[in-house]
């Protein structure tokens, strides 16, 4: 079973330079130097509210279990660098989600996304197994088959808040508002899950691929 850790931060602005020059060239590289860990990305919410979470990372595991070997845990907690110290403690946002992929197999990442559509939500556990059944049998089946969407995957972290993270790689921002993608959210059973989900918590968010050469990558615009 693969994995995934997801990480949604936010600098604050005066920083934000600095914390992608750290990023970029001390934590992502420490990181895929760890082995389990396959492949990661940075993208950024160009259009995120201040504190919503501006940035977000996926970051690729063999398996879950990556994140509990000494070459990992060598490297966060009182181990973290002082550079990852100084960036991380100034974050006006930090969440985190370690997770397992449980839809579909081991299915990996399609290196040509160019946007990501991610919803993190929860369901009481009296509706939890339909609201899996719904997801797994209607819900991803029909949102991976919309043009544009390259992959949709889902995964559980007993400890997130919230558990479920679904994560849908997008050639373009275009399709998360396409008439397939909306058409595929306005069914009798997902409006019923709706209903089952209100009051639980759910992130619903568009993130671009960040790029680190871009100019205006310093400034957190991509």
């Amino acid at each position: 079973m693969k994995g995934l850790l997801l990480t949604m931060t936010e600098p604050p602005l005066q920083m934000e330079e600095e914390f992608n020059a750290w990023y970029d060239s001390e934590h992502l590289p420490e990181r895929l130097a760890i082995p389990g860990f396959s492949s990661a990305r940075r993208w950024v919410d160009r259009q995120a509210a201040a504190g919503s979470g501006k940035y977000l990372a996926t970051y690729e595991l063999d398996r879950p279990q990556v994140l509990q070997t000494p070459e990992y845990l060598a490297h966060v907690g009182d181990n973290f660098t002082p550079w990852s110290k100084r960036c991380l403690s100034r974050c006006v946002l930090f969440r985190r989600w370690a997770c397992a992929q449980i839809l579909p197999g081991d299915a990996p990442p399609d290196p040509a996304a160019r946007t990501l559509f991610v919803a993190c939500g929860d369901v009481a556990a009296e509706h939890e197994a339909e609201f899996n059944k719904w997801y797994d049998t209607e819900h991803i089946p029909q949102l991976a088959a919309v043009p544009g969407v390259l992959r949709a995957r889902r995964f559980f972290d007993p400890n997130g808040k919230p558990r479920y993270v679904a994560l849908y790689e997008l050639a373009d921002a275009d399709v998360a508002s396409s008439a397939s993608w909306n058409a595929a959210l306005a069914t009798d059973w997902a409006k019923r899950i709706d209903t089952l989900t209100q009051d639980s918590e759910w992130i619903l968010k568009t993130y671009v691929a960040y790029d680190p050469l871009s100019p205006s990558a310093g400034r957190g615009l991509g």
